[in-house]
């Protein structure tokens, strides 16, 4: 069932309801509603007068504001699981204030609590609908028996005569009829009102002690945003460790493996010139390995970005680059290392770019963290045409950047200048 009893769950004609056990949790939800408004608002008045007057005491008094804010949600959540026993209404509960430890922030934050204000509100609320929800119980279970056997007991009245408002019963015959109307009201009326009491308490319950279908939404989005960063973050990883068990694994057995084949190509000098050629192809084989292997690593994130950062990290790719690369780098503080990740990617593949399609004679890369957000942006003097919507590696720079919202945009006229902007969120 949702928040609030659907069409679906709930029966609607009085027939049904007489054969649902609803009928009768819902009359049981109404008459307790009466002992909950004096006991659990008497102690929800209590609490929030314990929460705003304890405020201002100081030690003795934050504990006491924070505490006052755990009961009123621990009673609202006894409210939420009545709701599920009598009426099978799911609640989704409200969420507390996180605790910080900080007394007087921990303190603040209980008492400006919006959940709090909500929750008190029902208890205020369900006063004047608890009030009502118990003449509607006397009205739909009470009265009509009563009425129902006045053929019995109405000549015992004074006059034979008994007098139900305007009218008067005064004969059998009128005595019968309202017994038949009573009858007719007890089968098609009661329930229906028990049912549109329950269905307000309910609204009540709803809007006052679960989470709205706006919040939801936001914490689902949270909750997607804070999954997609962890996938990201696991995929950096990853990344950092692949480097890791490259370099200090197949690399150093390259580098061993042409060791040996430079020291088999320096024995084998004179003895056998095609064996000797052999070893030598094999030796620059593995030297090219090597050479592929290390910008491969490179690629993937180079230890020196993980020790000393953006800065020194895009000067060593500036430096390698076929094309004067001028670096600008003022990123204070410093992001976390999975925005440390895809900026150093963003760059070695804008530069990479840059080199074999631009025919640029220089380029520049200017990274800045303004606020939250890190700026990255590579410039070339080449001949422009660039298109993201064209070129895969342009394609593969946005989905990297979209993985942890950021935004990539492309100025590339015919002729030049080639302007690459990213920019990525940071709040570490």
């Amino acid at each position: 069932m949702a928040n609030t009893p659907g069409a679906g769950v709930v029966p609607r004609t009085p027939w049904a309801l007489w054969r649902s056990p609803y009928l009768w949790l819902a009359t049981v939800h109404l008459v307790l509603d009466t002992a909950v408004v004096v006991g659990g608002g008497l102690l929800v008045l209590a609490m929030l007068c314990v929460a705003v007057l304890g405020l201002p005491l100081a030690y003795l008094g934050l504990p006491l504001t924070i505490w006052a804010n755990r009961v009123v949600y621990a009673l609202g959540g006894m409210e939420r699981s009545r709701a599920l026993l009598t009426r099978n209404q799911v609640i989704r509960g409200l969420i507390p204030p996180q605790r910080t430890g900080a007394g007087i922030p921990d303190a603040r934050a209980a008492l400006s609590d919006r959940g709090l204000w909500r929750q008190v509100l029902y208890f205020v609320l369900l006063l004047p609908l608890a009030m009502v929800g118990l003449i509607g119980v006397v009205l739909a279970w009470s009265v009509p028996p009563v009425l129902m056997a006045l053929p019995l007991y109405f000549s015992k009245f004074a006059a034979a005569r008994a007098q139900l408002g305007p009218f008067t019963v005064d004969t059998a015959d009128k005595a019968l009829a309202v017994s038949g109307i009573a009858l007719l009201f007890l089968l098609l009326v009661s329930p229906l009102l028990i049912r549109g009491l329950s269905g307000r308490g309910g609204e009540l319950a709803r809007v006052c002690l679960g989470r709205s279908e706006t919040g939801e939404l936001a914490e689902r989005v949270d909750q997607l945003v804070t999954s997609r960063q962890k996938v990201v973050d696991s995929a950096e990883a990853e990344r950092r460790r692949m480097e890791r068990d490259l370099h200090d694994g197949a690399q150093q057995r390259l580098v061993s493996l042409a060791m040996t084949l430079g020291r088999a190509k320096h024995k084998a000098g004179g003895v056998d010139t095609g064996l000797q050629a052999l070893i030598g192809e094999a030796h620059a084989e593995a030297l090219l390995a090597i050479a592929e292997l290390r910008d491969l690593t490179r690629g993937l994130h180079p230890p020196v970005l993980t020790d000393r950062g953006l800065d020194a990290a895009i000067s060593a790719v500036a430096a390698r680059a076929p094309l004067p690369v001028r670096v600008d780098v003022q990123v204070s503080p410093r992001p976390s290392l999975t925005i440390e990740s895809i900026a150093y990617f963003v760059v070695t593949e804008a530069l990479t770019n840059v080199a074999k399609h631009a025919k640029a004679a220089r380029a520049e890369v200017s990274i800045q963290r303004i606020d939250d957000v890190l700026r990255i942006v590579v410039t070339d003097d080449g001949n422009g045409g660039a298109d993201a919507d064209l070129g895969s590696g342009l394609r593969g720079l946005a989905d990297r950047v979209s993985g942890v919202d950021g935004k990539l945009t492309m100025v590339s006229p015919l002729g030049g200048p080639t302007t690459l902007t990213v920019e990525v969120p940071c709040v570490s």
